[in-house]
């Protein structure tokens, strides 16, 4: 079977069993907008970065039920593109300039993107996000999502946009992989840049654990073992995570923006956290599949039993939001712009374990024990 061909027939897969993300959770999956999220966004000039993937898209499709002015979709995937286009518009000739090509890190593309597109508020969506591929490639993890982030926000803020919202996991809580590690990062870039700012800019970071159905995701891959007939994987049988839809991980985002002021970070209800395996378990019966043959796999390096969504080190606060809490992300001159130029030059060059050391160096509250490891 050509790659082509296969990767048609796991996207058909992934529809076979006729499972939504609402209902594994078990609860309502569509947000619920406060009017102030509303006056926000309409009428408004928006960008939105990694607006192919599976939370940036998201993010599009509710701010145009919202009542958006106009959307500017940047992203670094010609194919995420194209599709975005196809259906927003029911065409896909690419041929829009609302439509970007463009990689985060270049200074000088984004600033010519922003001075064009003179947005009034910018969501960060876009990211690396899967662990074991930036545990062997930490340098595209520094690239994109360290970096990245601070090129996106010194734009904004160079361009008078009025709100920038950094999207987050919650692997940057107590990091102990480069994903997590470099999501810190950015909030700690996000935290940095908020006193330089000018008067009329309000940034933040938004910090939320899995979302179910997300591209790449376990959802996806679980669904085409079950579809299959193959054994499922599983890391290990007591491992547990917060789980999400992706539209209430977007409504949420969009709900946290109203709230952004001086570079904190807000970290979104996610209910309790759900064990892997009851989760598999419950997949399999609501689509009918055999009970699966699970085969355990063992933890990945930097991958947690347990993912956490706040740091021991931070106080949380009760926000305006009952579903949204508030932290100060600590900022100790490791994310300002010679830091991050240095750290990024480094990692250019150097073997992954000199680079996922020199990441763990700026991270004073990181667990440097596995992070050595």
């Amino acid at each position: 079977m050509s790659g082509r061909s296969a990767g048609r027939r796991q996207e058909e897969y992934v529809h076979m069993l006729g499972v939504s993300p609402a209902h594994i959770l078990g609860r309502p999956a569509e947000p619920v907008y406060g009017e102030e999220a509303t006056r926000l966004v309409a009428g408004r000039r928006v960008l939105v970065t990694g607006a192919g993937g599976s939370i940036g898209g998201e993010i599009v499709r509710q701010l145009s039920r919202l009542g958006v002015g106009e959307l500017f979709f940047v992203d670094n995937d010609e194919y995420a593109l194209y599709s975005l286009q196809r259906e927003l518009s029911g065409t896909a000739l690419l041929d829009d300039s609302h439509f970007v090509l463009a990689d985060v890190a270049d200074e000088a593309k984004l600033n010519r993107v922003f001075a064009w597109a003179r947005p009034s508020i910018v969501y960060h969506a876009a990211a690396h996000k899967h662990l074991p591929l930036l545990e062997n490639s930490p340098e595209a993890a520094v690239r994109t999502n360290v970096l990245g982030t601070a090129v996106v926000l010194q734009a904004s803020i160079a361009h008078g946009v009025e709100r920038f919202i950094n999207i987050s996991t919650d692997k940057a809580a107590r990091p102990t992989s480069v994903l997590g590690m470099s999501k810190r990062l950015a909030e700690m870039v996000v935290a940095d840049r908020a006193g330089s700012a000018n008067p009329g800019t309000t940034v933040a970071s938004v910090r939320f654990g899995n979302v179910l159905g997300s591209r790449g995701s376990f959802v996806e891959t679980l669904s085409w073992q079950l579809a299959t007939g193959r054994p499922v994987t599983l890391t290990h049988p007591a491992a547990s995570r917060y789980f999400m839809t992706i539209p209430e991980a977007a409504g949420l985002v969009i709900e946290a923006s109203v709230l952004a002021q001086a570079g904190e970070t807000y970290v979104l209800d996610m209910g309790e956290p759900v064990r892997i395996l009851d989760l598999i378990q419950r997949f399999a019966a609501l689509s009918g599949a055999p009970e699966p043959r699970i085969v355990v796999t063992g933890l990945r390096p930097g991958e947690k039993l347990h993912e956490e969504l706040f740091d021991p080190s931070e106080a949380q606060r009760p926000t305006a939001h009952p579903r949204i809490r508030e932290v100060d992300v600590a900022e100790n001159g490791a994310a300002s712009w010679p830091a991050i130029r240095s750290l990024c030059a480094r990692a250019a060059t150097a073997h992954p374990d000199e680079v996922r050391r020199a990441m763990a160096e700026l991270l004073a509250g990181a667990d440097l024990a596995v992070l050595a490891s």
